[in-house]
């Protein structure tokens, strides 16, 4: 996986963790030990073709040794020393090999969703206690609705879906906010509704907090999630 990807979800995931809607997770169907050991299995293989060609795209290369070696740079330098130096490389795969890339990578990711379609029909929000490490895969997969859809048909179809999940206390209302604002900032590129992941600037190369339209209207959709205020410094207005 890539590690600036990986980085945001692991960081996601703790911040997560601080805000649900009860102390007890009640699954829509309890899951037996068989089912566990199948869900692992099954979150273990999306988590990989999640990125299997995505990582080329990103990357800009087909050569494993290259990709290997941006990876080392992340992991050993942190995520901005990743960036500038994946840059430096400046690497490009041409046209027709990023177009066949996506068709493939679109290929699994709408099967990926189907999966975890029926996961999240069957049992609702899979907690950490259940897929362990691979816990980041559900967040991960929701920003990456397949290539086809319509992204606010997808937005508002999984918004209602999960939101009944963080009522029923099983999805952190955290992993619900960050879902809706990623989609809304990296997809839609409008501004975020709750405020709650930074972005990163390319012009001055530093991660800045979230940006809003709106701090009333993000506060009242924080409120309503069980979430606190944004503070001072802990968002940005559209047009400044």
């Amino acid at each position: 996986m890539n590690f600036f990807i990986k980085t945001s979800i692991i960081l996601l995931l703790t911040l997560q963790g601080q805000w649900t809607f009860g102390q007890d997770i009640i699954l829509k169907k309890k899951i037996t030990p068989q089912e566990q050991v199948y869900i692992q299995e099954v979150f273990q293989k999306i988590a990989v073709d999640d990125q299997l060609y995505r990582n080329y795209i990103s990357k800009g290369t087909l050569d494993e040794t290259i990709a290997a070696q941006i990876d080392s740079v992340y992991n050993t330098h942190g995520i901005l020393e990743g960036i500038k130096y994946e840059k430096s490389l400046n690497l490009e795969l041409p046209k027709a090999t990023v177009d066949s890339l996506w068709r493939l990578q679109h290929g699994l990711d709408l099967a990926n969703h189907f999966i975890l379609r029926g996961v999240f029909e069957t049992y609702g929000w899979i907690p950490e206690s259940v897929v362990e490490e691979c816990n980041y895969v559900q967040s991960l997969l929701l920003v990456h609705p397949p290539g086809h859809w319509d992204v606010r048909t997808f937005l508002l179809d999984y918004g209602s879906l999960l939101k009944k999940e963080v009522i029923a206390g099983r999805m952190p209302a955290r992993a619900y906010a960050s879902f809706y604002d990623n989609i809304k900032v990296k997809i839609l590129q409008e501004p975020q509704l709750y405020g709650t992941n930074q972005q990163f600037d390319a012009k001055t190369k530093s991660i800045l907090p979230p940006q809003i339209a709106d701090l009333e209207s993000a506060n009242k959709a924080r409120a309503d999630l069980g979430l606190p205020s944004l503070q001072v410094g802990e968002y940005r207005l559209l047009g400044e």
